[in-house]
């Protein structure tokens, strides 16, 4: 059995995020032209489907929207309720924080927080 160098790892590894890299860009420059020719000025948002040659394709037009937390926060008592319920509110971690916390705070916390592992992150720089 062959075994392969963390060195011979390495290069494939490059190779293959170059090619995966320059797949990734053809791809989007494909994505968008599609998305432009079937876009509808009139439906700025949701979705649009076309059936050509045996497939069906559908584009997704969406519009992102961000909220000043803080101004909504100080503003948040002269709203009407109907303005209100626009708002959806959702707790996260502060991971750095959470560290900090005495083993009581921190046992405390934990109660409401459900943890899996996440995917490995791997970078590799030329020296």
């Amino acid at each position: 059995m062959q075994t392969i160098s963390l060195s011979e790892l390495i290069a494939a590894r490059i190779a293959a995020k170059r090619i995966e890299d320059e797949a990734i860009a053809e791809r989007r420059l494909i994505d968008k032209q599609i998305a432009d020719m079937l876009k509808d000025p009139a439906k700025p948002e949701g979705s649009i489907s076309q059936r050509t040659e045996g497939c069906k394709v559908t584009v997704t037009y969406k519009i992102d929207r961000k909220v000043d937390t803080d101004a909504l926060t100080k503003a948040w008592d002269t709203l009407s309720a109907a303005t209100t319920n626009a708002f959806k509110w959702k707790a996260d971690v502060s991971v750095s924080e959470l560290r900090k916390l005495a083993p009581a705070d921190a046992a405390a916390a934990a109660v409401f927080i459900t943890s899996k592992e996440g995917s490995p992150s791997i970078t590799i720089e030329a020296v």
